[in-house]
């Protein structure tokens, strides 16, 4: 089994360098993305440490913010270097530099095999949770001066602040593309398992005219990260070959609404990643807890320290 990792990184250059030396085996190629946000200092201590490495690439660099569709250029980004490096691969794994294995690659590639060539992927139908997610499709969604902006704003009780704030930034709204016709939205987790035929496909489509216009009209909504591969593929060939899951151990005990973000892992999460069946843990931070991330190479995944950044198999 030969896996491509798309690494979205931006952060902790010695816990991203540790999760290339859990993932790194024969078979396996690495493109990092890495957000023009990101601390010059990270970049830097990053590719300087994996630059020489013959199956590790660097994506040419988008500018992410959260929320905005930078996180999906940062990914598309990557499948070009991959398409543009002819790297050979059955499987592409997106992971955020903030995941961490689970299983060992042994366990990783016969859980791959037993999937049979499907793409494991997380959806919903729009149209099931529009009510909730209305907001992140209906106002055009831009960035002026550094801040979010949403336009028509409806701020709830002070709805003279919204008539005002609409007033004011009108001029500033830009105009957006139609989503296409007959074309309906999915939404899910943006963290995917796909096959190299799928990866292929992905690439033709975001290069086409339909997929630039798609991109456009997602580029001013919000969160388009959970949108954006979900659509393409849904409205594909490939939309019975999807699998509803995404093998990530992933909680939201302290999410509050859309600002929310996933809770950092600590050590008290062990023993229901242990249990589970997901291949990948997210999101941890090793300047929070350090010792989840020991547990888990001494339990799970039987590592000792290498040369790279100290940690491997």
């Amino acid at each position: 089994m030969r896996i491509v990792y798309i690494i979205l990184a931006h952060t902790n250059h010695e816990q991203t360098l540790r999760m290339f030396d859990r993932l790194n085996r024969e078979g396996v190629s690495f493109v990092f993305h890495i957000s023009t946000t990101s601390d010059p200092r990270y970049f830097n201590e990053v590719y300087s440490a994996l630059k020489d490495q013959p199956n590790c690439y660097f994506a040419e660099r988008a500018l992410v913010r959260w929320g905005d569709f930078g996180v999906v250029q940062g990914a598309l980004n990557a499948i070009d270097t991959i398409y543009e490096k002819r790297l050979e691969y059955d499987y592409a794994i997106l992971l955020s530099g903030q995941c961490y294995p689970l299983k060992t690659h042994e366990v990783i590639c016969r859980t791959l095999e037993k999937y049979q060539g499907a793409q494991l992927v997380e959806f919903i139908p729009f149209s099931e949770i529009a009510d909730e997610y209305s907001y992140r499709i209906e106002p055009r969604h831009f960035w002026l001066g550094g801040r979010h902006f949403w336009y028509p704003h409806r701020g709830g009780r002070n709805k003279l602040f919204s008539a005002l704030l609409n007033l004011l930034i009108f001029p500033f709204v830009p105009e957006r593309q139609p989503l296409p016709e007959g074309y309906p939205l999915f939404k899910g987790s943006l963290w995917w398992t796909l096959t190299r035929d799928c990866i292929e496909y992905i690439h033709r489509q975001a290069h086409s005219e339909g997929g630039r216009n798609l991109a456009r009209f997602l580029e001013k909504t919000r969160h388009p990260g959970e949108t954006y591969f979900q659509t393409v593929l849904m409205n594909s060939e490939y939309k019975d070959k999807l699998v509803n899951k995404d093998l990530r151990f992933i909680l939201w005990r302290d999410s509050k609404g859309d600002n929310g973000h996933p809770d950092i892992l600590t050590a008290i999460d062990f023993d229901d990643m242990a249990s589970s069946e997901c291949l990948f843990g997210r999101k941890f931070d090793m300047q929070i807890d350090a010792e989840i991330l020991d547990r888990i190479d001494e339990h799970l995944l039987s590592n000792r320290p290498t040369a790279v950044s100290g940690w491997a198999d």
